[in-house]
């Protein structure tokens, strides 16, 4: 073995294991900025998990306000309806009917006094006197009533009015608490678009990650490899400079054994090592 071939086989694995290192470090750069999304990500479901518990907190109270709010109106409207027909009832003309009586009556009595009158006529006269005031009675009892009825009509407007007033109230309480969950509603869908687009850029990290990884592994395994042949090829140019080592000792060894060696006697000898297969030169 040459020691051109150790050196470069040790320089390529310096160089693998230089680049298999170099793309773990981008490996752990990458996993940290990875980590760090994961956490803001993490961050924003928190928040958007409070987001919708505060807006659906708004819906349920709203829902509230919205039924005692068509509560009111359901007893405005009925109110409002009995409030009509009651009016009409007492708008039934009593008034000028009973101005019509006793106009009449006056004119009866008038004509009772100023005029002469048989017996019979004068009898006819009272008996008409007496069923207009008759009539009169009946009217001024049906006036009172509607009187009365007007009465109540007034409280059941003033009841309306009151109603609607806190009607009104109620709807703005359902507006404002409408505009309070949607701008609750708007954030989680903000937060929504934030969190998709951080696990866009997890999933392109983790693509990073594994493509890189992959690249190192390559360069470890081939490392590995390297490595291997490096340590084969040291223990065949040490185990081959042990075998010099032991030539050179049994000629030193054969050296004490004889006064003189001749240089044919060494070369003899080596050949003898060769054909033992204790060297290997050229």
């Amino acid at each position: 073995m040459k020691r051109s071939e150790l050196k470069s086989a040790e320089e390529k694995f310096k160089f693998y294991k230089e680049k298999r290192n170099e793309l773990r470090a981008q490996v752990r750069e990458l996993v940290e900025e990875r980590n760090l999304l994961r956490e803001k990500r993490q961050g924003l479901f928190e928040e958007m998990h409070e987001e919708k518990a505060q807006r659906d907190t708004l819906v349920e109270e709203m829902k509230k306000h919205k039924a005692v709010r068509d509560e009111l109106r359901e007893k405005i409207n009925l109110l409002i309806d009995y409030s009509r027909k009651m009016r009409g009832g007492a708008r039934g003309g009593v008034e000028a009917e009973l101005e019509r009586v006793k106009k009449d009556i006056q004119k009866k009595e008038l004509e009772l006094q100023i005029k002469p009158h048989s017996v019979e006529d004068e009898n006819k006269i009272i008996n008409e006197l007496r069923a207009l005031r008759k009539e009169k009675e009946e009217l001024e009892r049906k006036l009172g009533e509607n009187m009365k009825l007007l009465g109540e009509v007034k409280n059941v407007e003033s009841e309306i009015a009151k109603l609607k007033e806190e009607q009104k109230k109620e709807a703005e309480e359902v507006r404002k608490l409408y505009e309070r969950s949607q701008e609750h509603h708007r954030r989680v869908e903000e937060l929504s678009k934030e969190i998709m687009y951080l696990k866009e850029k997890i999933s392109e990290k983790n693509a990073e990650i594994d493509k890189l990884n992959k690249k190192a592994d390559l360069y470890h395994q081939k490392a590995q490899e390297l490595l291997q042949k490096i340590i084969e090829m040291k223990g065949d140019y040490r185990r081959k400079k042990e075998e010099e080592q032991r030539v050179l000792q049994e000629l030193e060894e054969k050296s004490k054994e004889i006064t003189e060696i001749k240089e044919e006697d060494v070369e003899k000898f080596i050949d003898v090592l060769k054909k033992k297969k204790k060297i290997k030169y050229p």
